[in-house]
């Protein structure tokens, strides 16, 4: 990071020292914006099921006071996207982040979860949030909620955009990848999200005119910032290391692949293409923070189509990954099987009065089963999932089944069904009403050992029910003035009892010395309010460079579809 620092100093100064004709500095490519949220969060987590000594008893510093149903917080963010255009050929481009979800208050202890008292010695979270600490965006507790020291300043893209006329186009450096409906790959630019999937990549890409359509070929190369890792110890055998947390692209150490193909065909209303990855590697996983002789080798590909006419647009997404882990320990491979999926359809109506648009969508990810068997080496879901940057709902998919398996992303072990429209109010205002439910994909998940413990009085093995719940959820976004909208957004879960067996099994897997299962007991409702405030910068960022930057959607290809 300290690097990306000084390459991005070196850039303007370059804008700087160069004279005014032969370069121009602007902001495009992606969207600048500073945002503000407020948020209020009840019975989100499954310490709102346990006493105030049960949550003494997790650590972290809470005080036996502590209550666990209500979460208040704040966070801010300033994303600035300069560009500095070289020429009609070379542009170099960046996103900043200027205090990331910072949030507000900085030393305020009990923002996430305030003590019964109102001191601030005791926040759910953690305790002691300092200045330079950030809300990652999804977890509402856990190791991953809060990220540690992390600065006020971070470089989150920064990448050459190089136009080589009829040799094609070339992007080098940390840039964004975006695919299809952004399901599973997306690079989170825009001003509602958080996360997102970037990474450190040569990319390659021409136009052709084919029998098909417009073709885009894409070929890329990447380095994978992260890697992969495990959260548990190593264990003797395969069949134990199974059952340990497994995440992809999340975590210690290097990946790499070598060589990647997309191809994207257009032919008038219809969209389709596809992406292979057929080799992804990496050597030596980190395992709780110690180097293992656990080797990855992995396949990843994806699939869309689109077609889009005036009055409606379908389109769906259907993206996998498979592949095999070497434990080293002289026995069967850790199995990524095929099942790990995530898929989507939506279907959008355009002008359907008295409604500007209405939508219904499905989706689905299946989740890892909890299964001690002799000779179960395989991860049959959660390791490819929803990402934390696809808009699909304020809370539910948001927050709360993230927190669950304390996984980020969106999607996780769930199908679902959701069904919204937008009434546009007047003078700008827009009126988004939506409802989502959702299912439990597998019964007996591997994740926290919630299918362990789900249904037994003393952690006795069982299964969790099969409907998560009900979501309904309200946004209304105003336009203050030109370039600054408030939205107001109010969200409401009606608990399934396979989101209370969960949060249940959760909070007795979570504890020690706490009562038995069967005594524990979860709320029949989950609420959240939202207010968030957004000013875009690039409204009021009109500078003459903008008519000649190398637009980010080169050869026409729509930004969703970027790889």
């Amino acid at each position: 990071m300290r690097i990306m620092k000084y390459v991005l100093a070196l850039v303007f100064a370059l804008g700087l020292a160069i004279p005014s004709f032969a370069v121009e500095l602007s902001l495009g490519g992606f969207p600048s914006f500073m945002r503000f949220r407020w948020r209020t969060l009840h019975n989100a987590t499954y310490h709102n099921i346990l006493t105030p000594g049960e949550l003494a008893n997790l650590g972290g510093g809470l005080d036996a006071d502590t209550t666990g149903e209500n979460l208040h917080f704040a966070d801010m963010t300033l994303r600035l996207t300069p560009q500095l255009v070289l020429s009609d050929a070379v542009t170099i481009r960046a996103s900043i982040d200027v205090l990331s979800n910072a949030i507000a208050g900085g030393a305020t202890g009990g923002l996430f979860g305030e003590d019964s008292d109102g001191s601030e010695t005791g926040g759910v979270v953690m305790d002691d949030l300092r200045y330079t600490d950030r809300f990652n965006g999804v977890l509402l507790w856990g190791d991953d909620a809060v990220s540690d020291n992390y600065g006020s300043f971070s470089v989150k893209y920064l990448h050459a955009d190089i136009n080589l006329g009829n040799k094609g186009f070339i992007r080098l450096g940390r840039q964004p990848f975006d695919f299809a409906m952004g399901l599973y790959a997306n690079g989170g630019h825009d001003p509602y999200s958080d996360g997102g999937f970037n990474i450190d990549r040569l990319l390659w890409l021409k136009g052709y005119s084919t029998p098909l359509g417009a073709t885009t070929l894409v070929l890329v190369s990447d380095y994978i910032g992260g890697g992969s890792d495990k959260t548990a110890a190593a264990t003797s055998t395969a069949s134990s290391a199974r059952n340990d947390s497994f995440a992809l692209f999340d975590g210690n150490g290097q990946t790499v692949d070598y060589l990647a193909a997309a191809v994207i065909i257009n032919n008038g209303a219809l969209t389709y293409g596809a992406y292979w990855f057929p080799y992804i590697e990496q050597n030596n996983m980190h395992i709780a923070g110690t180097t293992n002789n656990i080797d990855m080798a992995f396949q990843l590909y994806s699939a869309y189509a689109e077609y889009k006419t005036s009055d409606y647009r379908f389109i769906a997404e259907a993206t996998g990954g498979y592949g095999e882990l070497d434990p080293g320990y002289g026995t069967d491979m850790l199995t990524v099987e095929r099942d790990n999926y995530v898929a989507a359809a939506r279907l959008e109506l355009f002008n359907a009065a008295p409604f500007t648009t209405v939508s219904l969508e499905a989706g689905i990810s299946p989740g890892d089963e909890d299964n001690t068997a002799a000779g179960d080496n395989g991860y049959e879901g959660s390791i490819i999932r929803g990402n934390g940057a696809y808009q699909l709902d304020n809370l539910l998919f948001k927050h709360v089944i993230p927190t669950l398996y304390q996984r980020s992303g969106s999607i996780i072990n769930a199908k679902y069904l959701k069904a919204d429209a937008d009434y546009a109010v007047g003078n700008g205002d827009n009126l988004n009403l939506a409802v989502i439910m959702a299912w439990v994909e597998n019964k007996k998940p591997a994740d926290q050992s919630i299918g362990a413990n789900a249904g037994g009085s003393d952690g006795v093995a069982g299964s969790i029910g099969g409907y998560y719940g009900t979501e309904y959820e309200a946004t209304y976004s105003m336009n203050l003035v030109d370039g600054v909208e408030l939205s107001l957004i109010g969200s409401y879960i009606d608990t399934g009892s396979g989101l209370k067996d969960a949060l249940i099994a959760q909070a007795y897997a979570n504890t020690t010395g706490m009562r038995a299962a069967s005594l524990l007991d979860t709320e029949d409702s989950i609420w959240g309010f939202q207010s968030r405030l957004l000013i875009f910068i690039d409204d009021f960022f009109k500078a003459p460079a903008a008519s000649k930057s190398v637009s980010y959607t080169h050869l026409t290809l729509p930004t969703i579809y970027s790889v």
